[in-house]
């Protein structure tokens, strides 16, 4: 008779995948902590004063699909339903903003649109978190032969795959969200978004 829990823990079964993911997930955290300057409150007010003066209500173009459309020279926020059930945040040229700081100001503006509720999308904190790591799996992906093994690894879908949905960043309501997506996020906030107050 087969050991049960050997079987259970063999490699390719749906629990060994999950754990395997949540380990590349830290082992990539890691990466951006290490790689993230330690700052000083009043450093990081600086940056974040800066950004606003960049991106601000006459820079970021917010609206609604259907009433409103993108505007070049800007960066252009979308909200629309999704799969007819629930409204996502499309933020076009995320790819364009990597500055953290930056990330927050394009999001201040959009906590302002009156689609937007902290309760269905979650804190700006939360929002700037999955910015983070999407910018994240999309430089993997389209870095060196590791990073897109490790990226294919995390998100469990080809390095390929990774780069054409990532080339817009979406945000869901927070109740869409995958558990194991919603744990990196949650990880993501709590260690760099951190660091900057």
């Amino acid at each position: 008779m087969r050991n049960k829990t050997a079987v259970q823990g063999r490699s390719g079964t749906p629990f060994h995948r999950a754990a395997l993911r949540v380990c590349c997930a830290l082992a990539a955290l890691l990466m951006i902590i290490l790689s993230a300057a330690a700052e000083t409150a009043s450093g990081w007010e600086e940056r974040l004063a800066a950004a606003r003066k960049k991106y601000n209500e006459k820079t970021v173009n917010v609206y609604v699909r259907g009433q409103g459309k993108r505007q070049k020279g800007k960066i252009n926020v979308c909200f629309y339903r999704a799969k007819k059930k629930y409204i996502v945040i499309n933020i076009r040229e995320s790819l364009q903003i990597t500055d953290e700081a930056e990330m927050e100001a394009v999001l201040e503006v959009v906590a302002k649109h009156k689609y937007f509720s902290e309760e269905v999308y979650g804190s700006i904190s939360f929002l700037k978190a999955q910015w983070i790591a999407h910018n994240l799996a999309y430089d993997m992906s389209t870095g060196s032969e590791e990073q897109q093994k490790l990226a294919a690894m995390i998100v469990g879908k080809s390095s390929k795959e990774i780069v054409r949905h990532a080339e817009e960043l979406d945000l869901s309501p927070y109740s869409e969200i995958p558990e194991e997506e919603l744990a990196v996020y949650e990880l993501v906030e709590f260690l760099y978004c951190g660091n900057e107050s």
